[in-house]
């Protein structure tokens, strides 16, 4: 195996750090080394100059002060002052002092220690700056003028004047008793030397931290690449012959000396020489496993597939009932199932089993259980004794297993409908497209773990419209990040929410699945499990509903199925007609005030003997009465309706609204309905 050529060895890349890091310390100590000087120089020089004007404000008179700025006079005082200021200037060696009043955008000098006297010993005017003098601002003090205006302490100002040099100002102002600024005090101090120092400071303590970062990164480089770098070549070269496992006794010509990680490291790459050997062993090994492993799920797939139901076979007129079922197969062996077949034409049988844990013996178990389920109660037992059948035949193929299963029989017919739960989660129960709730099965033992067990079934009376779901454990499983399981929360509240309880089976069972998959913390976290829903559809002859679409699609299924509910009664065709206007006037108002998924339930009731047909459509009318508050063509709606109609009135509930129409029949009508079987 060719080597890629190195580009940037390790040696040269440690170089460059450990240069970049020691400019960078240099730098540093250099910069820390020369403020602190500098600050205490300048802190010496500011604290000399704020003495020599403290003492020149302490001898000034504020009244003075203004006095000789608004006159421009000069009076003995003056000259008495201004002697001062020269003795100050010589004893203190400050450069300059002045005493100034600011305004405008500069000063007027009212004392200045460069005027010059006359002959007689007097100062005369038109000295350097003599009192009088105004000068405008510069640099500094232009900064600092409001605070100057205001009378303010300011810090000392360095800068350069052209003539003099480096100069730094201190200042301190003379205020009268209220507070009121008369003027400023300022000393000038000559920076020059000190300027000049600091920057031999600067190139001296340079140059000395350049020389000691030379020899110490020299020394270190030197021992970095003893200690360091030479072994990391050497085990580079040794992995370099390895190549690919063709030379395994490269990394024995290793020498490292040192008792570190580098020497860790080559005795570790040792070692790993012996393991790629027995680990190549154990992948020989693994494969195989892997191998077997993968039949299995090939065989556990194949299993859960023959466990799945067959479709019931077509009949004219349909079933008085429509069952569907789901199933979510996670990555482990699911050993749950659902299956449904006819005892008899109308008679139907479901099964909801699971049998606890995963694999294949497991999966083998559920399908002789089911197999066993189904051949009982086709051989005409009743569910209690199939029941009873079944647990003794599991149990005396022994073994540690058992089957957690509902077996329930729907007879379509009679609607009718008994169960019996061995140990399966409890299932949920629609009555007339009210509200899920659970329903209240007592729990036997699991089939298969007891030997004399006797069941008893539960049985249930069945209206057209009524729904039984069905889970199994895995569904409960499913918790979210508190650690709330799916079905103790969220199953009920998902069941009844308006679009799932008015669609359809599949749809319902789909909705539950996609909420439980947002409803986990992980969705790699969801095992498997199965779900079942069974609706009985019956019609009765007295009270019967259907659902509908807010489109042209739902007006057709409703002239549909009032007509059939009509002839069923044996009412007229042209009271049926009547009838069926009304109601599609009255559902085309009920779609222009729909708020939810556009989906409403019409329900026809012909109680026997009373000649009354009574019309609901129920549905999310935003709690608004359709008949109300309309305009245009939809008046005329709402007065035709109310103009046919016996009774119109609307009721807003909790989660549907409804609006009622009741009509009365003609007594020839009436009494074909009451002879009419």
């Amino acid at each position: 195996m060719k080597q890629k050529k190195i580009r940037f060895t390790l040696g040269g890349k440690l170089m460059v750090m450990i240069l970049v890091m020691s400019a960078i310390l240099c730098a540093t100590a250099l910069i820390i080394s020369y403020r602190t000087y500098q600050g205490r120089t300048t802190a010496f020089y500011a604290q000399m100059g704020r003495s020599v004007v403290q003492t020149l404000v302490r001898r000034l008179d504020p009244a003075e002060l203004d006095y000789y700025y608004e006159t421009g006079e000069t009076d003995d005082a003056y000259y008495e002052t201004q002697d001062l200021i020269r003795d100050l200037v010589e004893s203190h060696g400050v450069e300059y002092l002045y005493v100034v009043r600011p305004h405008g955008t500069g000063v007027t000098f009212l004392f200045d220690s460069d005027m010059e006297t006359s002959e007689r010993g007097e100062y005369y005017d038109g000295g350097y700056c003599s009192l009088g003098t105004y000068v405008d601002l510069e640099g500094g003090f232009a900064e600092n003028l409001d605070n100057l205006l205001a009378g303010k302490e300011v810090e000392p100002i360095i800068q350069r004047d052209g003539g003099f040099g480096w100069l730094m100002t201190s200042m301190a102002p003379v205020l009268h008793e209220d507070g009121t600024m008369a003027g400023y005090v300022m000393a000038d101090i000559s920076m020059n030397e000190v300027v000049q120092e600091q920057r031999r400071f600067l190139a001296y303590t340079g140059g000395l931290l350049a020389a000691l970062t030379g020899g110490f990164v020299a020394v270190y480089l030197i021992l970095i690449r003893r200690m360091f770098i030479q072994p990391v070549q050497q085990l580079t070269r040794a992995a370099g012959d390895y190549a690919g496992g063709e030379n395994k006794s490269a990394f024995a010509n290793v020498d490292i000396r040192s008792s570190d990680e580098l020497r860790t490291l080559a005795d570790a790459f040792r070692m790993m020489l012996v393991e790629i050997d027995l680990n190549a062993a154990e992948q020989t090994q693994l494969a195989v496993r892997e191998q077997r492993l993968e039949s299995e799920l090939q065989l556990a797939d194949q299993l859960n597939a023959s466990m799945l139901p067959k479709a019931l076979p077509e009949r004219e007129g349909g079933y008085p009932f429509d069952v569907q079922g789901l199933s979510h197969r996670a990555q482990e062996l699911g050993c749950g199932f659902y299956d449904y077949f006819l005892l008899d034409r109308d008679r139907l049988c479901m099964v909801v089993g699971e049998t606890p844990g995963s694999g294949v013996p497991q999966a083998l178990y559920s399908v002789m259980a089911q197999t066993a389920i189904k051949s009982q109660l086709r051989a005409g037992l009743s569910l209690t004794e199939a029941m009873t059948a079944v647990n003794r035949q599991l149990y005396e193929m022994g073994g540690s297993l058992s089957l957690n299963a509902l077996v329930g029989v729907l007879d379509g017919a009679a609607g009718t409908f008994s169960c019996i739960n061995a140990g399966q989660t409890r299932p949920l129960l629609l009555r007339s497209r009210d509200r899920y709730d659970w329903m209240d099965t007592p729990v036997c033992v699991p089939l298969g773990q007891s030997e004399n067990v006797i069941y008893r079934p539960l049985d249930l009376e069945l209206r057209q419209g009524d729904r039984i779901f069905f889970h199994t454990e895995g569904l409960d499983a499913v918790s979210d990040g508190a650690g709330r399981a799916f079905g103790a929360e969220q199953l009920r509240l998902t069941l009844n929410l308006a679009r799932n309880r008015q669609g359809g089976l599949k749809e319902q069972l789909q909705a539950v699945s996609d909420a439980a998959g947002a409803y986990a913390a992980k969705l790699a976290d969801i095992g498997s499990y199965v779900l079942l829903a069974v609706e009985y559809r019956r019609r009765d002859r007295a009270d019967a509903h259907c659902l509908l679409t807010a489109d042209g699609a739902g007006s057709a299924a409703l002239a549909e199925f009032l007509r059939g509910q009509m002839a069923a009664n044996g009412v007229s065709a042209r009271q049926t007609a009547e009838l069926a206007v009304l109601a599609d006037e009255l559902f085309t108002l009920c779609c222009r005030r729909s708020t939810g998924d556009g989906r409403f339930m019409a329900e026809c009731a012909v109680p026997p003997g009373e000649g009354l047909a009574v019309v609901r459509i129920r549905g999310d009318l935003g709690g608004e009465d359709p008949l109300e508050r309309l305009s245009g063509e939809a008046v005329w709606a709402a007065d035709f309706i109310r103009g046919h109609a016996d009774r119109v009135f609307f009721e807003h509930g909790e989660t549907v609204d409804t609006v009622t129409v009741v009509k009365r029949l003609a007594s020839g009508a009436a009494e074909e309905s009451r002879r009419t079987v």
